[in-house]
């Protein structure tokens, strides 16, 4: 039996995760060997097998103690690679074991049609601060998609009335109730990176997006915009989700509206998108890489880390930096347990239920953008592409239970109650929350838990904690993904360094 990841569209094709345990193989790599993986990856970046150890490392004096690394890095997303980058680069010795076929997580460059898509995390803005440094160390700028200039926009309400609203109306109902909602955010988060300096955020962290919406005596169709925009930053329901936790992502735009309409739409990777980045972050490391290496138990004990894999792969290293998904911890059998305070977190709090979806209609559509308020699933609807040739439309779903996303009718039909006459020629979805290796899309925490998240980022003994989920910051983001890495970096050559100083 398998569980689908992403699908495609007719004549496009998928990629099956399987619930049985990969076969036993030799998955060491060499970082500089890239390849495409075959037509199933559609264009993402992977690395090719290589039984080789990088052969470029340079080993630090007295690396290695307590084991053949001084640190696993498992998972190979942005937290990952920026993790593995850094430490090797301080010299220490570094194995990175990444479960899927490819690098870069929960980011997924892919191609649909000919053109490069995002189907996973994608945007990006020159006010997130670390991965702007990293498209400026290794020379990316940035892709355009529209966002501006309207030709139509829509609201649907929750009851599915579809509101062809004129964009000059549309922007002003959503900015009124955006700025409400948000209202008091300098005060609250004077420090964004901090998020607690305003201790009132922790009484907040309490109070359910849904309960400060309602508060608010919003004009129905403000109110539906952006309770649609809302669902898809909780990928769930509004009761469960933080509503201090996005007021800080909106602190972080610069306590302004457009700019965080800017950083969450406007702007992707250009010239290979996020894939090509993470490989140019992968590239200038000095650490191996082994792809396919789904990491089954973990071992800690006084001098060291013992790793299992579940191809009988045993690792030995002095420290390992987990940055995998919430979601996914509990696959993992730790020895001794994780402290209470970091199961709780896993449990309760932070899991989404998002997708993403692509989709090519037939008709030139023109540059069109829809709110759909829950439970109508496709909460966001944003043309990426339009012309002669008919109109690319990118859809985020907050909720991707609600509708097949690998049902091409289901999607149609879903599409034509805002545009009666679209025909869909060809989709290209990906189910993060039934990739194995996520389960879950992007970090939102749960209502209560945001005060919590940094249980998640405490280092246990020689285990330490990264991605996005831990980051101070843009923590939805591929940015916190980023700086969770060089936090991670940071907590763990402190440690390795006084131990390195203590044995003279």
């Amino acid at each position: 039996m398998t569980a689908q990841g992403p699908g495609y569209g007719k004549g496009d094709a998928v990629i099956e995760y399987s619930d049985k345990e990969p076969a036993k193989a030799n998955r060491t790599v060499d970082r500089r060997s890239l390849i495409r993986f075959g037509a199933a990856a559609v264009g993402s970046v992977a690395l090719a097998s290589c039984a080789k150890e990088n052969p470029d490392r340079k080993v630090r004096d007295g690396g290695g103690k307590g084991g053949r690394y001084d640190v696993a890095v498992i998972g190979a997303g942005y937290a990952g690679i920026t993790a593995a980058r850094d430490l090797a680069a301080k010299g220490w010795r570094v194995v990175v074991l990444e479960a899927r076929p490819r690098i870069g997580g929960r980011t997924f460059t892919s191609r649909f049609l000919g053109r490069e898509v995002e189907l996973g995390g994608s945007s990006v803005h020159w006010v997130q601060p670390h991965i702007f440094a990293e498209m400026q160390r290794y020379g990316f700028g940035f892709r355009e998609v529209p966002l501006y200039d309207l030709d139509a926009s829509y609201i649907v309400t929750s009851d599915g009335t579809v509101h062809n609203v004129p964009p000059a109306k549309f922007d002003a109902l959503y900015n009124d109730a955006f700025n409400k909602f948000c209202a008091g955010a300098r005060t609250l988060f004077p420090q964004p990176y901090k998020p607690f300096t305003n201790p009132e955020v922790l009484k907040l962290d309490d109070i359910s997006a849904a309960q400060h919406l309602a508060s608010l005596g919003l004009d129905p169709l403000a109110k539906a915009a952006l309770s649609a925009e809302l669902v898809l930053y909780a990928g769930g329901q509004l009761a469960t989700f933080s509503y201090p936790s996005f007021v800080k992502l909106f602190a972080l735009a610069g306590w302004d509206p457009y700019t965080f309409t800017d950083s969450e739409k406007h702007w992707h990777i250009a010239n290979g998108g996020t894939a090509a980045l993470a490989k140019a972050i992968l590239d200038d490391s000095k650490a191996d890489v082994r792809l396919g290496t789904v990491v089954k138990e973990v071992e800690q004990g006084d001098k060291g880390v013992t790793l299992r894999t579940a191809d009988g792969q045993t690792v030995e290293a002095r420290a390992a930096v987990f940055t995998l998904p919430t979601s996914v911890y509990p696959d993992i059998n730790f020895k001794p347990g994780l402290s209470t305070a970091k199961r709780e977190f896993i449990a309760h709090g932070d899991s989404t239920d998002g997708a993403d979806l692509y989709m090519k209609v037939r008709k030139n559509l023109g540059n069109t953008f829809t709110f759909c308020d829950d439970p109508n699933p496709l909460n966001a609807i944003q043309t990426e592409e339009f012309g002669n040739d008919g109109t690319i439309l990118k859809a985020t779903l907050g909720r991707q239970s609600l509708l097949d996303i690998n049902d091409q009718d289901a999607i149609g039909a879903a599409l034509r109650k805002i545009h009666p006459d679209a025909e869909i020629t060809d989709i290209a979805p990906y189910n993060w929350v039934k990739d194995p290796f996520s389960k879950q899309a992007w970090p939102a925490y749960k209502v209560g838990w945001f005060k919590r998240y940094k249980d998640m980022a405490t280092a246990e003994g020689r285990l330490f904690f990264a991605g996005a989920a831990t980051a101070g910051g843009w923590h939805e983001y591929i940015d916190g993904a980023v700086e969770s890495g060089i936090r991670a970096c940071r907590e763990v050559t402190e440690k390795l360094a006084r131990e390195d100083g203590a044995n003279g």
